[in-house]
């Protein structure tokens, strides 16, 4: 996007929203599309190199590999902005590049026993991250900036669902001439009135509607959200059969709260859903609070709420975290390992659900959040009014290894209706055979 064209756009778009907040991106060396692209500049970023499977030099070329991106020509420093790296290699003649001299001797490495130490101990703790695995699967450019939309479109669509899309400009890559200045778009869109509920019929065979689980999920959600109401961007999610792991569970859609969607330059992401025990097929830990849904024993669920929480990393209530865990938390390998420093988890508990007899379902599960929007308590979601609230979403690459990250908060003036809206087809054909849900019951 030029500049022109950049300042004829931004003249004309619309500013539903005050938007602020930081970003963060860890774009995929080897599985970018922005990468490959070229546009944008890689200068300042932070280089994660960290691929066990990722060449460095290669003697036979008397040159990096192509693939490789970290440092060059020079051993390790904890002050430079590499994350791990490959020994230089040199020969008799001292030639490090084919711009040196021929390329015709044994070659050996450039480093010291420091050097050698300092890069393996920066990599270890990337490749050695419980939770974020993905980390150490390809090498990562970081980089960082502020929210400071040059757009931004807010409204209520036609479902009742509350969207937000943020515009803002990245800077183009300043040492190639025909670069132009990219967009970084995120979008999120969340039901301000969800609560799923469901038809049962009472022991005279009359029908009467009830919440899921007996409550309100956002009031079961919001208790310790400091008087806002949260809802969890959980599209996607799914749970993994505990007794078969080739079986998946993914929640159904009156269970969906929110969505995310991004794309930063040339990739598109998606909201990172809520995990329920399958982030790591390998790890240890038990995201089931109750594991025999036959005869259920709760008497062990505030402990392991407790270790769960205690290994994310996150704030939960009458919870008392170690203050130096012998391994890094879940939230300390983003913020301290990756350099999210505001990142946050939320873990739910889930003990207010009844205990059925079946292992799927949310019962007896614990679920750790990164993706969620929250909305101030007291405010009337709809047309014309100024709504407010707040967001974390960690989004993952559609199609490559990226990530990207966004928290901030959000003032919108004067909420939009979506002009193109259409009805809901479920509710016309009700009103049309006149067949309403559960006969016409309301909680």
């Amino acid at each position: 996007m030029n500049f022109i064209l950049l300042a004829a756009l931004t003249g004309c778009a619309p500013q539903d929203a005050t938007v602020d907040g930081d970003w963060y991106a860890w774009l995929a060396a080897k599985s970018s599309a922005t990468v490959d692209e070229g546009n944008l500049g890689f200068d300042q970023s932070t280089v994660y190199s960290c691929n066990p499977n990722q060449a460095g030099w290669v003697a036979e070329e008397c040159d990096y590999d192509l693939d490789y991106i970290g440092p060059e020509g020079k051993g390790y420093s904890e002050d430079d902005r590499f994350i791990g790296g490959d020994c230089p290699q040199t020969n008799a003649a001292g030639n490090f590049n084919p711009e040196d001299g021929p390329c015709n001797g044994a070659f050996t490495s450039a480093c010291d026993e420091e050097d050698e130490a300092g890069f393996a101990t920066e990599c270890a703790d990337v490749t050695s991250l419980e939770f974020n695995t993905w980390a150490g699967d390809d090498s990562y450019y970081g980089l960082t900036g502020e929210i400071k939309p040059w757009r931004t479109e807010a409204l209520l669509n036609s479902e009742g669902d509350l969207q937000l899309t943020v515009h803002i400009e990245l800077p183009a890559d300043e040492n190639n001439k025909d670069a132009e200045a990219q967009d970084f778009r995120f979008n999120f869109s969340i039901d301000p009135d969800f609560a799923p509920i469901e038809c049962l019929e009472d022991e005279n065979g009359d029908s009467y509607v009830e919440y899921q689980d007996g409550s309100n999920w956002v009031d079961e959600w919001s208790e310790d959200e400091d008087g806002n109401r949260i809802f969890y961007l959980n599209s996607g999610a799914y749970q993994v059969n505990p007794n078969d792991s080739d079986i998946t569970w993914y929640l159904s859609n009156d269970m969906l709260s929110g969505f995310g969607h991004a794309k930063f330059a040339a990739e598109e992401a998606y909201s990172r859903p809520t995990d329920y025990g399958n982030y790591n097929a390998g790890g240890t830990t038990s995201f089931l609070a109750v594991e025999d849904h036959e005869s259920p024993d709760l008497s062990g669920y505030d402990a392991k709420f407790a270790n769960l929480c205690q290994q994310v990393g996150a704030v939960c209530d009458g919870v008392e975290l170690d203050d130096d865990p012998e391994t890094l938390t879940w939230t300390e390998e983003m913020t301290v390992v990756l350099g999210a420093t505001d990142f946050e988890h939320k873990v739910e508990k889930n003990d207010w659900r009844p205990i059925d007899g079946s292992i799927s379902g949310l019962d007896g599960w614990m679920e750790v959040h990164s993706s969620w929007v929250r909305l101030q308590t007291g405010q009337t979601v709809a047309e014309g009014e100024n709504v407010k609230g707040d967001y974390q979403i960690l989004y993952e690459g559609a199609e490559g290894g990226s990530r990207v990250l966004i928290k901030g908060s959000f003032d919108i003036e004067e909420l939009r209706a979506d002009r193109w809206g259409y009805e809901i087809l479920e509710d016309a054909k009700r009103a049309e055979n006149k067949t309403p849900f559960c006969g016409g019951a309301t909680l």
